[in-house]
């Protein structure tokens, strides 16, 4: 009997292969919570040549069918560096513009983090333009309006936020940008403001 188990293990184990390496368990969570959906029996376990990863096994006759919804998905997702990415190793000397280009992209991160953890959002892409002060403008008008745009992949069914949802998000992380209001597309006022429009299969926010 203690021989059959070992086979039968071994069988087992045999026909699993892995198709996802290095994730981080929040990333992993996701994978294995598709797969199942999809009615793949995936499992997860820890990367034994790195103890903080993870790894992802489907039985090997179902491991074409596992990657092609991981593909449609757009899983596992792009790791986002925020603030504590970012700013993990201090620069000894920052220079203004690469403080600035660091909390650009910490900021950005953070932002992307927020909207792909929406149902129905595959990936988001979020690129931000802070605004330049005119110090010869009388008015206090920016010499360069903030500036925002987003790039979202959805799932074909509709997303768990509207075109508005983004904008008051958007406009709420970025000082100097307010939410458009009214229209869809085209540019803002001189202030900066969040402007959205949709597309077919992914929804494209921008501002300006």
């Amino acid at each position: 009997m203690r021989a059959l188990w070992i086979v039968v293990v071994a069988v087992t184990i045999g026909c699993s292969t892995p198709i996802q390496h290095g994730l981080d368990e929040t990333a992993a969570n996701e994978v294995l919570t598709a797969l199942e959906r999809g009615g793949i029996e995936a499992c997860k376990t820890r990367d034994e040549s790195n103890g903080e990863a993870f790894i992802i096994s489907v039985p090997k006759v179902q491991a074409v069918r596992a990657l092609q919804i991981l593909q449609s998905l757009g899983l596992p997702r792009g790791r986002r560096a925020g603030f504590g990415e970012v700013y993990k190793q201090a620069s000894l000397v920052p220079t203004p513009t690469e403080e600035r280009a660091r909390y650009l992209e910490a900021l950005a991160g953070e932002i992307e983090r927020t909207l792909e953890t929406v149902d129905g959002v595959v990936t988001a892409r979020v690129h931000l333009v802070f605004a330049e002060p005119d110090p010869l403008a009388m008015d206090g008008r920016p010499r360069v309006a903030a500036q925002a745009a987003v790039l979202l992949k959805v799932r074909p069914t509709p997303p768990g936020l509207r075109e508005a949802d983004v904008q008051k998000l958007v406009a709420g992380s970025v000082a100097g940008l307010a939410p458009r209001s009214g229209g869809r597309g085209g540019h803002a006022g001189s202030g900066g403001a969040v402007a959205a429009r949709a597309c077919l299969g992914q929804r494209r926010v921008s501002a300006s």
